[in-house]
């Protein structure tokens, strides 16, 4: 069993010619499919995210389409505004909302391994009032899942009541839902890599592998059979 995961799109179409080349089981795509760093431009975005929606239902049940940030931000939702908007990109992202939100999903997970655009946090489920993470996907797009600074002058994404769109990693770190592998894109990255992190809530120790993988055009990750390969894309 080969699973493929590919960090954030922007743009980008080289997820096709990666797609062909492994010839996963399961793709999990980590979210924000617009909103580029490359200078593609709008058609070019717009044509991509086509393709990548397309794909998905070809492919229902081996491919998992994840929300970014700038997906929602594109959608419309005033509470997801972030950097890097395209007036026409969003124009047509409306129009295809209903589309889009039927064919994505917040978190994906699978066993012990939680996939989303940028992590969970223990200390979001609790400000929100999410009990389990398998209740997060049957929430509906709102201001849960926009910025959620629990800190002055936090900009970034650096405060534990972020969601699963925002929260970047050395916060996640911090309060992750214990004893998961948390698989994220969001925050770039020069190589894909992982950590281990320790920490101590109410006297009990947790452990949390964190994979950051917003890393394309450069790399991407596979898991086969519960191993973990970062490969280069040449």
């Amino acid at each position: 069993m080969k699973t493929l995961i590919l960090g954030d799109i922007h743009g980008r179409d080289c997820w096709i010619d990666v797609i062909r080349q492994e010839s996963p089981d399961k793709v999990i795509f980590l979210g924000d499919y617009v909103s580029t760093h490359d200078d593609i431009d709008e058609h070019s975005q717009i044509t991509n995210l086509e393709h990548i929606l397309t794909y998905k239902e070809i492919n229902m049940d081996s491919t998992i389409l994840l929300r970014g940030n700038h997906d929602m931000q594109h959608l419309g939702y005033s509470w997801a505004h972030c950097s890097g908007l395209f007036p026409k990109v969003m124009e047509h992202m409306i129009l295809l909302r209903d589309r889009f939100l039927s064919l994505t999903q917040w978190i994906y997970v699978d066993g012990n391994l939680l996939f989303s655009h940028a992590g969970v946090s223990e200390e979001w489920m609790k400000t929100v009032n999410i009990e389990s993470i398998n209740d997060i996907n049957n929430v509906e797009p709102c201001e849960h899942f926009g910025f959620l600074p629990s800190r002055p002058g936090d900009y970034f994404g650096s405060s534990p009541t972020q969601p699963p769109t925002w929260i970047r990693p050395v916060t996640l770190a911090e309060c992750a839902i214990p004893d998961y592998t948390q698989i994220v894109g969001h925050t770039p990255t020069h190589h894909i890599s992982t950590a281990e992190v320790r920490y101590n809530d109410y006297n009990l120790e947790h452990r949390c592998t964190i994979w950051l993988c917003d890393n394309l055009p450069n790399q991407y990750l596979t898991i086969t059979d519960g191993k973990f390969v970062v490969k280069n894309i040449k």
